[in-house]
């Protein structure tokens, strides 16, 4: 069986047939010729799908071990398709630490629908036993979340809500399938801001979902071809781009990670550091045994949120923004980023408080990183 790292850059991408290119052509086209109208060919209409587009889609799927990918323009795009299997009436337990734009979409869009969601933490499988209704369809699961990175044990999650009929969702966004594959570990359907670590450099908006079963898949593309939420061939392309060296950009990514994590946690300006790969961190042994690594995310806590815009203020190297993954250190403040849908009274339940730092660390030097948060902490 071949390395994992082998795996990103020749599973599921074969050579063009036309030219043995070894990398995909974009095909642009949104109309194709139709010698025999009565059998159409594979490809008819741009929507329904591009050669681009399948061939990354075709990667997904054979790098999460599922039967089915579909690339979408963004993953929010990914998910609320994801939201759109479900009816009227039905209800879903939800990663209550999860990013804000799932809160948001599911409370001020699908929530008029009648679609509803409670929020639990998913290691606390009392407390997702109480969350069971009967109208109760799927868990999704955020591993690790956000933006604290609690790590659920997805074996156990998948096995306890298979056992009441539930179909299991998982945004891998923060893992990848380079750590960690869900669908291998019993979730039906994975989705992944592809914007993130899989695109990789900060330059494209794109989603995918990977179903586990043919059935699912089929149901997931009907949804997606009526919405018409598609991915573009051109960022298709970059996507494709992106696998290639997503295993060497997340090795040194995560190296650099831990010990930036390591340097923080003994900052005397620095209350908490939440980073699987710390021994501290509650779900350090859950994620050593489900997942081949950490990631390159972690959150911190200061001592005092007069310290955020200074040290924001003071960084050299490190950016603020709202997005993560890309090949550079970007900081976050959930407060204002990620989870300002969230309603001030939501965000203090979830402890997301204006003393919080989310830190996507990137290709930098990790000395260089520890240096440059250091002397912005002072």
């Amino acid at each position: 069986m071949t390395e994992k790292n082998t795996q990103f850059i020749h599973t599921g991408q074969e050579l063009d047939p036309a030219t043995q290119s070894v990398t995909p052509p974009i095909y642009r086209a949104t109309t194709y010729h139709q010698a025999d109208p009565w059998n159409p060919p594979e490809y008819d209409y741009a929507r329904s799908g591009n050669p681009t587009r399948h061939a990354f889609e075709a990667a997904m799927a054979a790098l999460e071990g599922g039967a089915r990918g579909l690339a979408f323009s963004s993953g929010m795009a990914a998910l609320t398709s994801a939201f759109m299997l479900f009816s009227q009436g039905d209800h879903l337990i939800v990663t209550r630490d999860c990013q804000g734009g799932t809160q948001r979409v599911l409370r001020s869009v699908f929530s008029r629908f009648g679609l509803q969601a409670s929020y639990v933490d998913t290691e606390d499988f009392q407390a997702l036993e109480q969350a069971v209704l009967p109208q109760t369809k799927a868990v999704l699961v955020e591993n690790f979340s956000n933006p604290f990175l609690h790590v659920t044990d997805m074996p156990r999650l998948a096995e306890w809500a298979h056992s009441r009929s539930l179909l299991v969702m998982v945004d891998n966004t923060f893992i990848t399938p380079y750590l960690q594959n869900p669908l291998e570990l019993g979730a039906d359907l994975v989705i992944h801001s592809a914007t993130k670590m899989i695109g990789g450099h900060s330059d494209i908006t794109a989603g995918v979902a990977v179903a586990k079963t043919d059935e699912l898949g089929r149901q997931l593309y009907f949804i997606q071809n009526a919405c018409g939420a598609v991915l573009s061939p051109d960022d298709a392309y970059l996507c494709l781009r992106g696998l290639h060296t997503l295993p060497v950009r997340m090795e040194q990514a995560q190296k650099s990670a831990e010990k930036l994590a390591q340097a923080l946690f003994v900052h005397n300006q620095v209350q908490e550091v939440y980073y699987p790969g710390l021994p501290s961190h509650p779900g350090h042994d859950v994620a050593a045994r489900t997942m081949r690594g950490y990631g390159q995310m972690l959150t911190v806590r200061l001592k005092s949120p007069s310290l955020v815009p200074e040290a924001a203020g003071r960084l050299r190297l490190a950016r603020t923004g709202a997005g993560f993954g890309g090949t550079e250190t970007i900081v976050s403040l959930p407060e204002l980023h990620c989870h300002a849908a969230l309603t001030a009274e939501e965000r203090t339940l979830r402890h997301i408080t204006p003393d919080v730092l989310r830190i996507s660390v990137g290709l930098e030097s990790a000395a260089d990183l520890v240096a440059d948060f250091g002397q912005a902490l002072g």
